[in-house]
């Protein structure tokens, strides 16, 4: 990470990283996900998403993401899972502002500095292939967030689930990245997602959760991916993917860029 990059994410608990993909890589991505929605879901394979094609399982180690996601696990990255999400007029409701600490146990999330490094071993990047303008709707987040010490109180920041238009406390922020941008987010940090309004266009990313290569997820077992889905991976992704122990380096992190084979 860039000492610019250490002090937002400090500061805020995300990065909103602007112009990460390139203009191929973008085209190639948006055409995959537009080839994705027209395919009925009950004829996809389960856990598909990012496996779908090369061009989104490339984004799981990007040259510009990657980096980071390596420091902000010490170097024990694990990818937990990908997800490939389209939102549209049509959902009718707000997501309510929650954060890791809130549902899962303040125990199990840190966050710490230390040689002036950032650890952080719940994180989670969007990689936005649509525009997202200020009144859409979308991701909203309490910046700073991810270093309280003291719950939230109930109904602080409420917002009615059911309202397009809600009015927003000021301590929370709503992100509008443009397509081919990347929101790297601490999942200590308190976020949700408003209803989207745009009725002629929708808000298309992929949701990308990482956690370190130890971390015993209560979740895994949720979202244990199918032999079919594996098969179609390459082995940098299975590595990615795999747990390991604290003492054990993977050989991807000895690398900044990182070529699918």
């Amino acid at each position: 990470m860039t000492p610019t990059q250490r002090y937002l994410f400090d500061l805020n608990g995300y990065l909103h990283l602007k112009n990460v993909l390139s203009g191929t890589e973008l085209k190639e991505a948006q055409d995959t996900v537009e080839r994705c929605i027209k395919i009925p879901p009950d004829q996809l394979p389960h856990g598909w998403n990012f496996s779908f094609d090369k061009s989104l399982e490339a984004l799981t180690m990007h040259p510009v993401t990657w980096p980071i996601i390596k420091e902000l696990s010490d170097d024990k990255p694990r990818l937990n899972r990908g997800s490939l999400a389209v939102d549209t007029h049509e959902k009718a409701s707000i997501t309510p502002l929650h954060c890791a600490r809130e549902g899962q146990g303040w125990q199990t999330r840190r966050y710490e500095v230390k040689n002036r490094r950032i650890f952080c071993n719940d994180i989670v990047a969007f990689f936005y292939f649509t525009d997202v303008y200020p009144g859409d709707g979308g991701l909203v987040v309490v910046p700073g967030s991810h270093k309280s010490e003291f719950q939230r109180p109930e109904g602080l920041f409420f917002l009615d689930l059911s309202d397009p238009n809600p009015k927003l406390h000021p301590a929370l922020k709503n992100i509008t990245p443009q397509a081919g941008d990347v929101i790297v987010l601490s999942e200590l940090t308190t976020h949700g997602v408003l209803i989207w309004k745009p009725k002629d266009r929708d808000r298309r990313f992929l949701l990308l959760r990482y956690k370190t290569q130890y971390f015993q997820d209560e979740q895994g077992e949720r979202y244990v991916y199918g032999q079919e889905l594996l098969g179609r991976l390459s082995p940098e992704t299975l590595e990615l993917m795999a747990y390991a122990s604290y003492q054990h380096t993977k050989e991807i992190v000895k690398h900044d860029v990182i070529h699918l084979s």
